[in-house]
């Protein structure tokens, strides 16, 4: 049941993520139009899932593991890419921000 739980309220939270990234990438977002990048809100919702994950089993320090990875992998990327310091900087913040407010919810829910 705390699970069945767990599940719930990280869906609600994907479907409030979901419209606070539109909201965030029209306005530091890449200038394309382009705003229904399936793989980047796969990527999205796995980041946030192992933060949700770690946070509600007292694992905080995968934000500093998830914090390396995407930084190795923008610095990698960083030449061709179109997308703004800011709107990357922004969207993480806002992962991570959801993922705890969930998380707290979550635990006090059970």
């Amino acid at each position: 049941m705390k699970y069945t739980l767990a599940l719930i309220v990280f869906t609600v939270q994907e479907i409030i993520g979901l419209v606070l990234f539109l909201i965030l990438n029209h306005y530091l977002g890449p200038k394309d139009g382009n705003t229904w990048n399936w793989a980047a809100i796969f990527k999205g919702i796995l980041e946030r899932l192992v933060l949700y994950i770690s946070f509600i089993h007292d694992y905080p320090q995968i934000v500093i593991a998830l914090s390396a990875l995407k930084l190795g992998t923008r610095l990698h990327s960083e030449q061709s890419s179109e997308i703004s310091n800011a709107y990357f900087l922004v969207g993480t913040l806002f992962s991570m921000l959801l993922a705890v407010i969930s998380a707290i919810v979550t635990k006090a829910l059970w």
